[in-house]
């Protein structure tokens, strides 16, 4: 088959502005169609809305402690990783040192008073058997050994009260993971409630993404969602919550989405949102000619093949080749209209 070639001003004017819908200069003068050639069809393509979101642990713990105490020692640094039950935070303990020292003496003398209460108590059982004390006197020693066993217990929780304490004087990792924040440093002054390290757990990654009130209807539990991170990887997705409710100041409503764990916590990501559908035209993405930044078709006209210049969407689907090989398809916005044909 020989080639020919075509120069036209509308060609140079195709070139040079990128536009879409000029055939190429180059064809094929032959009219013969090729077997392979593909008949363009209007399709039902799905409307979608890009909403931003971010990547997050599906395990992630923000630690603080139940104490005021001087931060003594931190072993670890953000980006390290940790294994369960890991030493993160270590806090003075001298306060809870005195503490101990006079809940654990107080334990002793409610012990001893309760003792010399029972011993007591004993003696007067004795004597009222054997009609030397009045029965009032029998009650009065009973009455002090309730009283001293009841400090006894005061004392006893009083103890474990300060070793309570004294358990929030380390803080360690709750699971495996890795150190992603830390909100405090060496001699800085921990108080209840203050966050002071952040770890995010090994395992699964969620996507959280805000989507417009009016969207949240086309998007149910369960539904599989394209979520694509800004390097071009993109992941189906699979909606494991959407809240019942919008938030009042933004009026999104939260949704999660399933990710590759290995995807960073707090990377950037997009979502498509079905919104509708409207009629168009799709090609398989092995049709799509490629020079420089021009994309274009192959079509079949009465002078034989010709590149045609064109301009392209989103990904809209997949389908499966001859050969069982899931092929994508691209959207075509301009350039080819349904009932062309064009060689893959």
């Amino acid at each position: 088959m020989k080639k020919a070639i075509y120069l036209t001003s509308t060609a140079f004017l195709a070139l040079g502005a990128g536009a879409c819908g000029h055939d190429e200069t180059e064809s094929h003068t032959s009219a013969e169609v090729p077997a392979n050639a593909i008949t363009v069809q209007a399709e039902s393509l799905p409307n979608v809305l890009a909403v931003e979101g971010s990547i997050e642990a599906k395990n992630r713990s923000s630690l603080s402690t139940r104490m005021m105490a001087r931060v003594t020692s931190i072993p670890v640094e953000v980006g390290d990783r940790v294994r369960a039950g890991q030493t993160l935070i270590a806090l003075g303990t001298e306060d809870i040192s005195a503490n101990r020292a006079k809940a654990e003496a107080a334990v002793t003398v409610a012990t001893a008073a309760r003792d010399e209460a029972a011993r007591h108590a004993a003696r007067m059982d004795t004597l009222l058997a054997q009609d030397a004390v009045p029965m009032v006197q029998r009650d009065q020693a009973f009455l002090g050994l309730t009283q001293a066993e009841s400090q006894l217990a005061m004392a006893e929780a009083t103890l474990e009260e300060v070793e309570n304490a004294n358990r929030y004087a380390t803080i360690r990792a709750p699971f495996n993971g890795s150190v992603v924040a830390r909100h405090i440093s060496v001699g800085d002054l921990a108080a209840p409630g203050m966050p002071l390290i952040v770890i995010d757990g090994d395992g699964p990654r969620e996507a959280v993404i805000g989507i417009p009130a009016d969207a949240a209807a086309n998007v149910t539990v369960g539904q599989f969602l394209t979520v694509a991170r800004s390097d071009g990887s993109q992941s189906s997705s699979e909606v494991l919550a959407v809240a019942s409710g919008a938030d009042p100041w933004t009026r999104t409503v939260q949704i999660r989405a399933t990710v590759p764990s290995d995807w960073a916590t707090g990377t950037a990501v997009t979502a498509l949102i079905p919104t509708g559908f409207r009629s168009g035209v799709s090609i398989p993405e092995s049709a799509v000619v490629r020079r420089g930044q021009l994309t274009g078709v192959r079509v079949v006209t009465s002078m034989g093949e010709q590149v045609r210049w064109v301009r392209l969407g989103r990904a809209v689907a997949s389908t499966i080749s001859g050969d069982d090989e899931i092929e994508p398809r691209i959207e075509v916005l301009s350039g080819l209209e349904p009932g062309e044909r064009i060689v893959p």
